[in-house]
């Protein structure tokens, strides 16, 4: 029971890591060796502005990755010609299945819906959030006489004592 519950908690996640690590390696190993399809690439170009750069004349083999929305890509090339990176990149579909089983995984072992704006669930705000309360502004001033001489001892007045509107940043 222990090692079921031990699993629960930290175990899947070693182990799907485990098996997005093995897929990696195995993905570089077919990209070092070209076993894959030209035709699945997909081109991806980002401006450089740095001064002095050196266009390539050809492609040269990198390793690295993105995400976006989700989808994996593994960069395969890349180029700097004139003010442009070049990358060429491949969907890393194992990487993007593996992922998607864990969360889905973690979310059903501890119970959390899946889409929360589907179920109605709502985000909690941080820990004892709902008792800070801004300070409200406060006007200090000095009571002077005509001739410019400070009254001793002068009462300071104090300006909007207890504000119930919420409070807003100024405006920039």
């Amino acid at each position: 029971m222990l090692a079921v519950h031990g699993f629960n908690l930290a175990g899947y996640t070693l182990l799907f890591d485990y098996f997005i690590q093995q897929s990696n390696e195995q993905l570089v190993q077919q990209l070092d060796n070209h076993q894959y399809n030209d035709n699945e690439l997909i081109e991806v170009t980002i401006p450089l502005h740095t001064p002095y750069l050196t266009s390539w004349s050809d492609y040269e083999r990198v390793d690295g990755e993105a995400e976006v929305n989700g989808l994996y890509y593994t960069y395969v090339k890349r180029k700097i010609h004139n003010d442009t990176l070049y990358l060429l990149c491949l969907p890393n579909r194992t990487k993007t299945q593996l992922t998607a089983a864990r969360i889905d995984y973690a979310h059903k072992v501890h119970d959390v819906p899946s889409n929360a704006a589907e179920t109605g669930a709502l985000k909690k705000n941080p820990a004892g959030s709902e008792y800070h309360q801004p300070a409200a502004p406060f006007t200090f001033t000095v009571i002077t006489t005509v001739t410019g001489e400070q009254v001793p001892h002068a009462p300071t007045p104090v300006l909007h004592a207890y504000s119930t509107a919420p409070y807003h940043p100024p405006r920039v």
